[in-house]
């Protein structure tokens, strides 16, 4: 079966790969086209014993390396394999093409130190544990860059996730996958999600890593993500759409972003000790007004927001029982924090030298105290809270 998938709609959009994945958990390997080889190979072999390559395999019209056996490893040892740059048109059913390094429903696999480039799927590991991604280049595919579905316990670490093809491109999809560990990589200008955690993922590790000038830099559509000491920057920032629920984002910097971090609905999410400079948009931001959305009990605790265009804080009017606490809000081109929801919570929050309010809300929001607020555009510094 070709895999394929549709462009992006939007940030929230998933993309088709339901059938790429079902058939990731059912297939043993139908995707060969010869004999396992040791060294050197050719475009489509598979490989069953640990292989280093020698040379560059160059305009592969399908498949690059196909992983055949657990517990081996693929040395590339700086070659690149590269695809022909055009979707492959004649594969069977129940085969995967155009894949630079393809392994399925094989555990224990190491990738490593070498690029892959001009396919659809740079690499795809579909149904294996503890597979290692290791320095691996995946630049200028057509869809993504890597694709994780249906697995556990991988790590992608050092590796070089960028320039996957517009409109589609994606860095990396994560597809029903859980504890993976994406640790240390340069993600950067693809046209869809840096990094795309879709729904059935759970319980993984973002840290480390540089996202710049993807759209959005990462995307959540699951729960128990922890998304820790990245350096975001310009793009789309960090989204958490449903389900995202119980994630954690701890300690980011986010610079030059479009509504840096956002959860438009997702319960009990932490986002915590973040960084959040120049943002083109609002700096944090709970729920969404177009279309009315939010969600529930979370906890935004001890950031900073900084020079934003539009509001430092805002939480739209869908969004429930939501705390603010301990945040600082400096020089934001509207409020300082803007609460529309009167079932959020602020306490002990911060705004200094907006250009409007330093903290606007509605009517019942409740007011935990120790709120400040001075230096600001309006007369009245704050509105429907108390502020010292």
């Amino acid at each position: 079966m070709p895999l394929r998938a549709r462009p992006h709609a939007g940030p929230a959009t998933l993309p088709a790969l339901a059938t790429i994945v079902a058939l990731a958990a059912a297939l043993v390997l139908v995707a060969g086209s010869g004999p396992a080889f040791a060294s050197p190979i050719s475009c489509g072999d598979t490989i069953t014993a640990d292989t280093t390559l020698e040379t560059d395999l160059i305009d592969c019209p399908s498949n690059g390396v196909v992983i055949g056996a657990d517990d081996i490893t693929l040395d590339l040892n700086g070659h690149v394999i590269d695809g022909d740059g055009t979707e492959f048109a004649d594969c069977g059913k129940r085969e995967f093409c155009d894949v630079g390094i393809l392994d399925i429903d094989h555990d224990g696999v190491t990738l490593r130190d070498g690029s892959t480039r001009g396919f659809s799927y740079g690499v795809f590991v579909g149904s294996a544990h503890g597979s290692r991604l290791l320095s691996i280049s995946a630049k200028r595919n057509i869809f993504f860059g890597v694709v994780i579905g249906r697995s556990s316990r991988a790590l992608v670490r050092n590796c070089s996730l960028s320039n996957n093809v517009p409109p589609q491109g994606d860095g990396l999809g994560l597809f029903a996958a859980d504890h993976i560990r994406v640790r240390r990589n340069s993600i950067r200008r693809n046209a869809g999600p840096g990094i795309h955690v879709a729904a059935g993922s759970s319980d993984g590790l973002i840290k480390g890593n540089v996202l710049s000038r993807n759209g959005p830099s990462l995307l959540i559509e699951a729960s128990r993500i922890s998304v820790r000491d990245n350096d975001v920057i310009g793009g789309a920032g960090i989204i958490v759409d449903p389900p995202g629920n119980r994630n954690s984002i701890i300690g980011n910097r986010v610079s030059r972003a479009t509504d840096s971090i956002s959860v438009e609905k997702g319960r009990g999410n932490l986002i915590a000790r973040n960084v959040v400079i120049g943002a083109r948009g609002n700096g944090i931001r709970l729920g969404l007004d177009r279309p009315a959305i939010g969600g529930a009990g979370n906890v935004v605790r001890g950031n900073l927001v900084r020079g934003s265009r539009e509001d430092g804080f805002r939480v739209d009017a869908e969004d429930g029982h939501s705390l603010l606490r301990r945040n600082i809000a400096v020089a934001a081109g509207d409020d300082g924090f803007d609460v529309e929801s009167p079932t959020a919570k602020l306490t002990g929050n911060r705004a200094v030298r907006n250009a409007d309010l330093g903290i606007e809300a509605v009517n019942g929001v409740v007011d935990g105290g120790a709120n400040r607020a001075a230096h600001n555009g309006a007369r009245r510094q704050c509105k429907n809270i108390a502020c010292h």
